[in-house]
């Protein structure tokens, strides 16, 4: 009885975070590919001059969290039609408050996260400098998920985790599923993540339409920032 819940426990942690890792991980990279190409093209002076620059970020982060938002619902169903043809009606139920919650905190996360990408795209204009921009962002999206897989078990590393904006998405949901979460803890925790996503959209447009005509060498953060 000890190890069923630990198994099933584990197996959350661990669709919770490949789900979010490789929706981050793939949009993230699409976005600042898209935003390094149109710079390359000079299709991004064609854009601007029809369109406001925040509006042009605007659609790229809606458009990508739309599909995101599509591949989650899509798995979701998924795992619904799998749990009930195998009979696990126990665990569907079990699941279904988490993946609802799983869902509200990987919107927001994903707007966090995709915003961040634009902007890191922003500041190199050669598609063989975007790693240096975006593997830090990489590493935010990483790193917090194998602190969950591995310390799911860990109720402390787990409720610490949860309040911490880029791995909310996945250690949250993790604890409701396994019932160590207060009824008020996921709205603290909400509010936390979209405060932190109101402040990165701030500064990811702030980059974005400070470096999107900039060529040559890579941009510096500080000089992204400060730039008028």
């Amino acid at each position: 009885p000890e190890t069923g819940p630990g198994a099933l426990g584990y197996l959350a942690a661990l669709g919770f975070g490949i789900v979010f890792l490789m929706a981050a991980s793939l949009f993230g990279g699409t976005i600042a590919q898209s935003v390094v190409e149109e710079k390359q093209t000079r299709v991004v002076e064609l854009l601007i001059s029809a369109i406001p620059v925040r509006v042009l970020l605007a659609g790229k982060v809606i458009g990508n969290t739309i599909l995101a938002m599509a591949q989650i619902l899509v798995l979701a169903a998924i795992a619904i039609v799998g749990l009930s043809i195998t009979g696990q009606d126990a665990v569907l139920t079990g699941l279904g408050a988490p993946i609802v919650w799983f869902a509200v905190f990987f919107l927001f996360g994903f707007i966090l996260l995709a915003s961040l990408f634009a902007a890191a795209g922003s500041m190199v204009s050669r598609q063989e400098d975007i790693g240096s921009t975006t593997f830090p962002l990489t590493m935010l999206v990483m790193l917090p998920y194998f602190l969950v897989i591995f310390f799911n078990d860990n109720p402390v590393v787990l409720a610490v985790m949860s309040y911490v904006p880029f791995s909310a998405p996945v250690a949250m949901p993790l604890r409701l599923y396994l019932g160590t979460a207060q009824v008020w803890e996921p709205i603290v925790a909400l509010i936390v993540l979209i405060a932190t996503c109101v402040g990165a959209v701030l500064v990811g447009a702030r980059i974005y339409q400070n470096t999107l005509l900039r060529m040559g060498a890579r941009v510096k953060l500080s000089e992204a920032l400060s730039r008028a």
